[in-house]
Formats: structure tokens, sequence, C-alpha cells
């Protein structure tokens, strides 16, 4: 707030509502705020369903609820005048997340708050969220490490015969009883459908000889995760293993290279090399991404990204080789950035080698 000129900020979104009122809130609905002001205040407007949860678990004592019905807008407009009263900001500059509420709601916003010097308040919770505090780095060790579980006892769960849908079931289902609240992605292609990217999982065999992808993650108190995994049914040929072997190698300097002090771009220019030196070729142009309360949270590790790697962001280093007729190579790990390099939180199980499924 302060390097942003800002005296308040107030979140409006699920993920930042989550972030400021320290309760996770799987669907705050619109006109739900969170106002923290330059001196630590904060307050909380939202419906009074959600009072209920707030009252029992948030770290925010002042929690003022409104009324759903016709009059709920108003409403939530007039508490939240309230707040920025109670704290000195009627006149005060303000940044609000422009980029989620829609323009209805922010021209009621301005109407009702004509005295407030409105600001864009996304950045500085953008900035704020990359770093993460001990507390979710301690959360992400453990909720990614069940993720990973889920996806290795899914694969050794499954036998040849089973479906693409049957197999991101078995993983699902793990990721849940591991302490999930709710699951986010779950693709799970064999084969040339494989290729297709973001596709449904179908409910058709997996072929003996198929190569399976998994990109497969979970919301656990609101923050995400994203792993990926490959396997094979029986086993590989030596095509296919030697194309996994070289992305894993690809994946291994991918690691090193995330460290403090480098740019995203930095780490996605440098693997291009280790790509064509291998004959493999990463099909966009990003090979990662911060995480945290959303999946893609901050940055890319991306053309052109100037965002420079500090230490307690997380990130994730995703290589992956689509083999035109055979299957898409994709090793996706979850990393913290440490003062004097990386540690890598998604560590259950060794990658080395094709998971396979007999």
């Amino acid at each position: 707030m302060e390097s942003a000129g800002l005296d308040a900020v107030i979140a409006s979104s699920p993920a930042n509502v989550t972030y400021t009122a320290g309760a996770w809130l799987s669907l705050p609905l619109l006109y739900s705020f969170v106002v923290t002001d330059g001196l630590g205040r904060r307050a909380i407007v939202i419906n009074e369903a959600d009072t209920y949860f707030l009252r029992d678990v948030s770290t925010v004592d002042d929690i003022r609820p409104f009324a759903f019905g016709p009059d709920a807008a108003q409403d939530a407009i007039a508490l939240l005048r309230d707040v920025l009263a109670d704290f000195g900001l009627l006149e005060g500059r303000i940044g609000i997340e422009l980029d989620y509420l829609p323009s209805a709601a922010c021209t009621a916003l301005r109407e009702g708050l004509p005295t407030v010097d409105w600001q864009d308040g996304s950045a500085a919770f953008d900035y704020a969220r990359l770093v993460k505090t001990d507390d979710e780095i301690e959360l992400f060790r453990a909720v990614v490490r069940a993720t990973e579980q889920a996806i290795e006892d899914g694969f050794a769960a499954v036998q040849a015969g089973a479906t693409e849908k049957e197999l991101a079931t078995e993983m699902q289902a793990r990721v849940l009883s591991y302490g999930a609240d709710s699951l986010l992605h779950a693709h799970v292609h064999a084969g040339v459908h494989s290729t297709v990217v973001h596709a449904l999982s179908l409910e058709e065999p997996i072929r003996p000889g198929e190569v399976i992808h998994v990109d497969f993650g979970a919301c656990f108190a609101g923050y995400s995760t994203d792993l990926s995994r490959n396997a094979v049914v029986g086993e590989p040929s030596r095509r296919q293993a030697e194309i996994y072997g070289l992305l894993w190698e690809i994946h291994q300097i991918a690691l090193a290279s995330v460290k403090p002090g480098i740019t995203a771009a930095a780490v996605f220019e440098g693997l291009q090399p280790e790509f064509a030196a291998r004959g493999l070729v990463h099909p966009w142009g990003t090979i990662g991404h911060s995480t945290g309360l959303d999946v893609h949270e901050g940055f890319e590790l991306a053309v052109g990204s100037d965002a420079l790697l500090e230490p307690g962001m997380i990130v994730q280093v995703e290589p992956s080789h689509i083999e035109a007729g055979d299957a898409r190579y994709h090793l996706e790990d979850s990393v913290l950035i440490t003062e004097d390099g990386c540690e890598i939180l998604s560590n259950v199980s060794t990658t080395e080698q094709l998971f396979e499924i007999r």
C-alpha cells in the first residue's frame, strides 16, 4: 500500500477476501469486502449467511453483515461507507480490485462513495501474495505432498483396461481423503488423446503401450495445487522411454535454474537450447508459473517476464513435449525459492522413469 501511495485496500475477489480475512470462503458473493488500512486495521462487509463462518474462524473481529434481498448491494455499500468513516478514510486514496468487480459494481461504489479517491488496488494484492508467509509455506509443504501422493496412489490402484475417467476419479477420491476441500482440475488422458490439451477424460479403456498424461490439482483451505506426471500401461517402448528420459533431464536443469535473483524470462530462455539439443520442443511461451490461492498467481516463467524470483515465492516448473501420434510428456513440480536456491516440495516419489501400470 505504501509503495502504491494507497491509504487502504479493499479485497473483493474470492482469493483476496480469503487472503485478508484469514479464512477461506469458497464462493464469496458480490459485494463482499475486506478493508485493510495502512495502520493494519481490518473490517469485513459480508452477507448475513457467511457471517456465521467468519465469526467462527476469521482473524478479523470487525465483521459487518448485510441482509440478502433486493437492497443488498446498497446496504453493503452503506456498511462500507461506515467502515471508511470509522477509519477516517472517506476522502482517502483507496485501492480496490477493478479487474474483478463488474462495471455496475464500480459505478455503484463511485456513486455511493463519491468523496473517495478510487484507485486500482489489484497490483498491491498481487505483489503481497507473491512472497509466502511461513504459515503458507508450511501449508504448501503438506498439500503438495498430499496431491502427489494421490496421483501416485491412483496409478497404483488401477490396472490395464481402466478408463481415463476411472483413473481421474481414483485420484480425485484419494486427494479428498488426504484433506482437499474441493477439486480443481483432473486432466487425465492416454495416448494420442493426451496430445489434445485440456480435453475431458474419456470413458474408454486405456490400452497397453499408451503413455498416460496427468495434470492434476485440488484446493486446500483456498490454496491451489498443480502437478503433472506420466505413466505407461505395461512397459514403455524404447522411444517412449527415450523421450521421457530426455524431458526428465531438461526438468532437472529447469529445477536447478530456479533461484533468487533470476528473472522469470531467464528461466524460460535458458531452457530452449536444452530442448533443441535433445530434439524436443516445448510447445508454449511459458514453462511454469507462480502459484498460491490461484493456480496461476502473479507471473509466468515466460518470454518477456521481468518478474524477479525472490525467497519465499512458490513456482511451478513444467517442461513439456508433445510427440505427434504418441502422447504428451510433461513433468510439473512445486518449488519454493530459498535464500540460496530452491526446495522441491513435490518430493514424495522419484520421477526418473515412467510409472508402469500393470
